[in-house]
């Protein structure tokens, strides 16, 4: 192949074939008393290194992802979740969800919408019945509240009852992550935060400030001003903490990596010390990873990926705002382009 880069834009609704078993059970909610079972969640394997950023360093090897990508849809996507076998779904207006067969549109009932003066901030999610989730904050000019909304066979409907204590009228809205895999977690800032596994429930602090929050290898990480935390049974514990003045915009964690952006750089957390990159891409919004030698980002520009010694980039049309992947052979881009599924097509 002449060139290391192929982009390839097909402008019709067709999501390549996918494999797995769609989930059966239904999504059990969560119950409303404290009374159920405390789950231990998994110590935290780093510990506190607010150590100096060193100078910023290039990348070991940086250039052009020869990379394969198919426009899908669109529409403009703020989020995108991926369930088992081939089911995703996308916030876009109005969200949608599919399969390997296609995307459908799934409009939200006249009641869930926004009102006028009001905005949403929200993610997408799938529960533990391969149905989505949107989780997130609806702000006014005077409060804010809570966004839970499950998707059932008649359609969106407000879901509030699988989020126990958390479902009720207080205001304030909500964040963390929900999926197929344990744990599951439900945070209200000021209030407290729901750990939910397939065994049981523990509630637990969730302190003052609203995290982003991402799950990796089973353990869950919080990113604030502070740095990164980990949740366990006491509540969120600093385990990484952030450089002066890094002023963070979003994460990649694992147990012995992360990944920080800010407004022009990344900050790369390893053998216990964080380094500085220039950033190949500019206003970094959104991470995902399988492992420290395969991390992707996106953002104004396009999409960025980490080998374990260099970046490499790709251009991909609008500025990008949510990544999510099964493998670096299934990787789904979301913007105000629309989305795109990509595949790595050598790692060197």
């Amino acid at each position: 192949m002449a060139t290391r880069l192929t982009v390839v834009l097909v402008l019709v609704l067709v999501l390549a074939a996918g494999c797995g078993s769609r989930a059966t059970s239904p999504s059990a909610p969560l119950p409303a008393s404290p009374s159920a079972p405390t789950v231990p969640v998994p110590a935290l394997a780093l510990a506190p290194a607010p150590a100096p950023v060193p100078a910023p360093a290039p990348a070991a090897r940086a250039g052009l992802l020869n990379l394969e990508v198919v426009q899908v849809l669109s529409d403009a996507v703020s989020s995108i979740a991926l369930g088992e076998g081939s089911r995703i779904a996308v916030l876009s207006d109005p969200p949608q969800v599919g399969d390997a067969r296609g995307l459908r549109r799934l409009p939200l009932p006249k009641a869930l919408r926004a009102k006028p003066g009001e905005v949403d901030d929200a993610r997408i999610f799938f529960g533990r019945d391969n149905e989505p989730r949107i989780m997130g904050t609806r702000r006014s000019n005077s409060d804010e509240g809570p966004i839970y909304w499950r998707h059932v066979a008649a359609g969106w409907r407000d879901g509030r009852e699988e989020i126990g204590q958390l479902g009720g009228a207080t205001q304030g809205g909500l964040w963390g992550v929900l999926g197929n895999t344990d744990p599951e977690l439900v945070c209200r800032a000021g209030s407290s935060c729901i750990i939910k596994r397939t065994t049981g429930w523990t509630t637990v602090p969730a302190g003052p400030a609203v995290r982003f929050v991402t799950l990796q290898d089973g353990v869950l990480w919080g990113l604030d001003a502070t740095g990164i935390a980990g949740i366990d049974a006491h509540g969120w514990s600093l385990a990484i903490a952030a450089p002066a003045g890094a002023a963070a915009r979003s994460f990649w964690a694992t147990r012995a990596e992360a990944w920080l952006s800010s407004e022009r750089e990344l900050l790369h957390f390893q053998s216990g010390a964080w380094v500085t990159l220039a950033s190949p891409l500019s206003e970094v919004t959104a991470w995902w990873g399988t492992r420290p030698d395969s991390v992707w980002f996106v953002g104004k520009g396009g999409v960025a990926h980490f080998d374990g010694h260099g970046l490499r980039t790709a251009a991909v049309p609008g500025a990008l705002r949510a990544i999510q992947g099964r493998s670096d052979a299934e990787v789904w881009l979301g913007g105000d382009a629309g989305l795109f599924r990509a595949r790595l097509l050598d790692r060197q």
